[in-house]
C-alpha cells in the first residue's frame, strides 16, 4: 500500500518531473558552456596571432608595404570584430553560469518541498478526530497543572506530601478534613470547587486542549528550537501528533545523533508521565 494519498503522489510526481527537466537543462547549459569556453580560447589565440601580424605589418622595410598595409587594415578590422565577438561570448558564458546556479538552487528548493510533502503526508495519515470524539481525553492532568495558581500552593503541598500526583487521584480525598492540616476554609473551598468543576468538564480551554492533544511541542521541546521549527513546517503543533513520528527522519537533517536520542527520551518520559 502506498504511503501517500492521490494528491500527494501526483504532486511529488510533478516535482520529480520538474527535477528531471531542470537536471537535463543543467547538462545542456554545461555542454553549451564548454563550447563557449572552447570558442573563446580559439578566438583568444586568433586575436594573439592577428596582433603579431600587426607588429610585422608595421615594418617600413617590407617590399610589399602597400599590399601589407591594405592587409593590415583588413586584419585590424577583423581583430576588432573578433574582440567584440569574444567579449560577447564571455558575457554569454557568465550568463549561462548564473542560470546554471539558479537552476541548481531551484532543484534544491523543489527537493526540500518534496521532503516536506512526505512528512506532511505522514501527519495527514494519522487518524483525524471528528467533533463527536473531541471529548476523548488521552492525557492525564497533573495536580500542579490544574492548581497552577499561587492561591493553591498550600493545597498542592498537602497533595505532594500525601503522594498524590494526578487530579484523578483526588476522588478519594476528603476536602473538609484538609482544614485539620492547617489550610483555611476559603482555600479548601477553592480547591474543592476547582475539582468539582473539573469533574463536570468545566475547565479552561487550555486544559481541555491538553487533555485531547497533549502539550504544544513548543512547550515540551523549548530547548530544541530547530526541532520545533522543523515540526512547524510539517504542520505539527501538539504532542499527540508525534505518536507515529519516526525520529529516524531527523538523521538526514541538521540534528546530531545525541540530540535525536535526547529528544526521543524526552518524548518517552512525557508519555510515561502524562499519557493514559
Amino acid at each position: 500500500m502506498s504511503l501517500f494519498g492521490v494528491k500527494e503522489r501526483k504532486e511529488i510526481k510533478e516535482l520529480n518531473i520538474q527535477i528531471d527537466s531542470l537536471q537535463k537543462k543543467i547538462l545542456e547549459i554545461k555542454v553549451k558552456e564548454d563550447q563557449l569556453l572552447d570558442i573563446i580560447q580559439k578566438k583568444d589565440i586568433k586575436i594573439e596571432n592577428i596582433e603579431n601580424i600587426e607588429k610585422i605589418s608595421k615594418s617600413p622595410h617590407d617590399r610589399q608595404f602597400e599590399k601589407i598595409t591594405l592587409e593590415f587594415d583588413k586584419v585590424k578590422t577583423e581583430n576588432i570584430n573578433l574582440k567584440k565577438s569574444n567579449e560577447k561570448f564571455k558575457l554569454e558564458n557568465v550568463k549561462l553560469i548564473a542560470e546554471n546556479r539558479e537552476t541548481i538552487e531551484k532543484i534544491i528548493e523543489i527537493e526540500k518541498r518534496a521532503n516536506s510533502l512526505r512528512l506532511e503526508n505522514k501527519v495527514l495519515k494519522q487518524p483525524k478526530e471528528s467533533k463527536n470524539t473531541q471529548k476523548k481525553f488521552r492525557y492525564r492532568v497533573l495536580i500542579k497543572d490544574l492548581y497552577s495558581a499561587r492561591k493553591h500552593d498550600e493545597f498542592k503541598k498537602i497533595c505532594e506530601n500525601s503522594g498524590l500526583l494526578y487530579v484523578s487521584e483526588l476522588k478519594n480525598i476528603n476536602f473538609e478534613k484538609l482544614i485539620e492540616d492547617g489550610i483555611s476554609k476559603t482555600k479548601m473551598n477553592n480547591a474543592k470547587n476547582e475539582y468539582i468543576k473539573f469533574k463536570n468538564d468545566e475547565f479552561n480551554p487550555e486544559i481541555e486542549e491538553y487533555l485531547v492533544y497533549g502539550h504544544k511541542v513548543s512547550k515540551v521541546f523549548f530547548r530544541y528550537r530547530s526541532f520545533v521549527s522543523y515540526l512547524a513546517e510539517a504542520g505539527i503543533k501538539f504532542i499527540s501528533q508525534l505518536e507515529n513520528f519516526d525520529f529516524k527522519d531527523l538523521e538526514g537533517e541538521s540534528f546530531t545523533s545525541a540530540q535525536i536520542e535526547k529528544m526521543k527520551e524526552k518524548m518517552t518520559k512525557y508519555n510515561k508521565l502524562r499519557k493514559k
